[in-house]
């Protein structure tokens, strides 16, 4: 009986949809489900698009999050597996569109989008039905299952990519993971080898969405034990299945290459150009523990399932082993991109993709645990769910940071709420670009408003008594717009190359807070006057906290390169008119990602 399981799917599934009803499709203006195709999603949808209603596969529009343009036409940046998944979902939507005569015919609807959320609920919904069955296959009772879907669907980001970024990658990924390990344990319990061949297309599907999750390989003797090698032995033995297997994904596999090769006419591109891994750099702490996107201070849940593995070490050496192996690897792949974080967002979102192998070691330990232990399991349970939840409402407000987290603001906003809170985070501090072969200084200034300087220049310069070092300082009141300006070009500047701008300032505060509306900008002008880049983020990483005081700021900014004529800019803009505050001693080094 399944007295406790199922309605704990119900449940997930349900607090997913109202949450992304509510939440995404309304937002503030009713019109939020314009954001359930945004940032990476925009390359996996517009496979779509291109394909089925422009027809202009190889000659689309630039759009700079994914399309490159190569002399041989235009390439999207993205594996076509998410659209895949997204297809009928998105099909079904565009149907509806063209039922409805004001509705726009360019795929970009509330139609198509909204039919592409519910997709993901489906896909959701079967993950946790097939991770469900493969549990009971194993051997674990219902309510252990029941604690666990909870925590994976309450207490971790799946949370997050299912209601509020569906068109992201992961809970495909999710399902077919799930899938996958359901079809492996079929096939060691002595189901038909026939299984090979939907085993064979789900592995093909797994890597045509992120290629590196063929890692999904390594928790067959995770899910087998003892059985896998007999089992492995019995599926080899049946050549011929094996060769249907084989040829059904690479049907699968050979979509990609399709798709490449009525973009650019060849059969076998890369669309991660500029970048790539860092094999000898990982940052395996930050990934793990960092305030950023650290797993375990994210998702504590996940701190139980590590530790799984080493209380099921005595009991099954061979599944013990199986998940050290997995979890050393994955760690590894994943801390060794080079933006360990992948981008903005909430948690750690990249390990999504592995929550249905990580939680099986936990699941078996769980399975023998009664009384005191068990209990004691189910309150760790239950304080996870409950502080992601918290912290999951508090991204929603813009309390936390969507992509700049660190100690600080982490201290700053634990468990906090109120206005005073929401939106209140600022600050730009990223990872450098892909740089295989380190960086070099290229250009580097310090403006201590004394004297002049070839890069720094305008803004209201005066004498204060408040000067940090010594006399003069760089003035903002609400007469004045912008301050001091830095700027370059390429005649002191490479192009064709990613730059990294490290800069730093002094900044004071006559009353807490009066500098909290002050941008700044990061810009790329054309010769022509037009914009090739434009950044523009909150001042202050933090709020001031007291009057009178001066506060040292840093920001760290990716650059894409520059063409012949451009212009570099870093400027404060007081766009409100409403700001008062003092800046001195600003600093800026500019490096260049050497050739690779």
């Amino acid at each position: 009986m399944r007295r406790h399981s199922t309605p704990a799917i119900a449940l997930v599934v349900a607090i997913t949809a109202l949450l992304a009803v509510q939440w995404l499709w309304q937002g503030p203006d009713g019109l939020g489900w314009k954001e359930i195709v945004r940032s990476d999603a925009k390359g996996y949808y517009g496979y779509l698009t291109a394909t089925f209603i422009r027809h202009d596969l190889g000659h689309e529009p630039f759009v700079h999050e994914f399309i490159h343009e190569t002399p041989d036409g235009t390439l999207n940046k993205y594996f076509c597996g998410a659209s895949v998944m997204m297809l009928p979902w998105w099909a079904a939507g565009h149907g509806l569109a063209l039922l409805d005569a004001s509705a726009p015919r360019d795929g970009h609807s509330a139609y198509e989008y909204k039919a592409v959320s519910v997709g993901v609920w489906v896909y959701l919904l079967l993950g946790l039905l097939m991770l469900r069955a493969l549990l009971s296959r194993m051997g674990v009772r219902d309510p252990v299952i029941a604690w666990l879907v909870l925590a994976l669907g309450l207490g971790t980001t799946l949370l997050q990519y299912a209601s509020q970024q569906p068109a992201w990658t992961h809970v495909f990924t999710f399902c077919c993971v799930s899938a996958f390990l359901l079809l492996i344990r079929k096939l060691g319990d002595g189901a038909d080898v026939r299984w090979l061949v939907p085993l064979a297309l789900v592995t093909a599907l797994i890597g045509l969405i992120r290629p590196v999750n063929a890692t999904v390989l390594l928790a067959v003797p995770l899910v087998l034990g003892a059985n896998t090698l007999p089992t492995l032995r019995r599926m080899l033995a049946a050549r011929g299945t094996v060769l249907v297997a084989l040829a059904g994904g690479l049907a699968v596999l050979a979509l990609q290459p399709l798709w490449w090769h009525a973009q650019t006419g060849h059969w076998i591109e890369w669309g991660y150009r500029g970048e790539g891994f860092h094999w000898g750099r990982p940052e395996v702490f930050k990934v793990l523990f960092g305030f950023r996107r650290g797993l375990f201070l994210w998702t504590p849940f996940f701190l139980a399932c590590a530790a799984s593995v080493l209380l099921l070490w005595k009991r099954d050496r061979i599944r013990a082993v199986g998940a050290l192996v997995y979890w050393g690897v994955n760690v590894y792949l994943i801390s060794a991109w080079w933006i360990w974080y992948y981008g903005s967002g909430f948690g750690s979102r990249v390990f999504i993709d592995h929550y249905p192998v990580l939680v099986l070691p936990l699941a078996l330990v769980l399975q023998g645990w009664t009384g005191r232990w068990w209990a004691w399991a189910r309150v760790f349970m239950a304080a996870c769910i409950a502080l992601h939840l918290v912290q999951f409402t508090q991204y929603h407000l813009k309390i936390i940071h969507h992509e700049s987290m660190d100690r600080h603001k982490y201290a700053a906003t634990f468990l906090r709420f109120g206005a005073a809170y929401e939106d209140a985070l600022g600050g730009n501090h990223q990872a450098p670009p892909y740089n295989p072969n380190g960086m070099r200084v290229v250009l580097e200034e310090r403006d201590e408003l004394e004297t002049d300087t070839r890069w720094w220049h305008g803004g209201t310069v005066e004498v204060r008594p408040e000067a940090k070092s010594p006399h003069h300082v760089c003035v903002f009141t609400p007469a004045i717009e912008f301050g001091r300006t830095f700027e370059a070009t390429t005649a002191d500047l490479p192009t064709g190359q990613w730059l990294y701008l490290e800069v730093s300032m002094e900044r004071y505060e006559a009353a807490a807070r009066d500098s909290h509306s002050a941008q700044c900008v990061t810009s790329i002008e054309h010769a022509d006057g037009s914009f090739a880049f434009y950044d523009p983020f909150r001042m202050n990483p933090l709020p001031g906290t007291a009057d009178g005081t001066w506060e040292h700021i840093e920001y760290r900014i990716p650059v894409p390169p520059l063409e012949p004529g451009d212009k570099l800019k870093f400027y404060v803009w007081n766009q409100h008119r409403d700001a008062r505050f003092l800046l001195d001693d600003l600093h800026m080094k500019v490096l260049a990602v050497n050739p690779y």
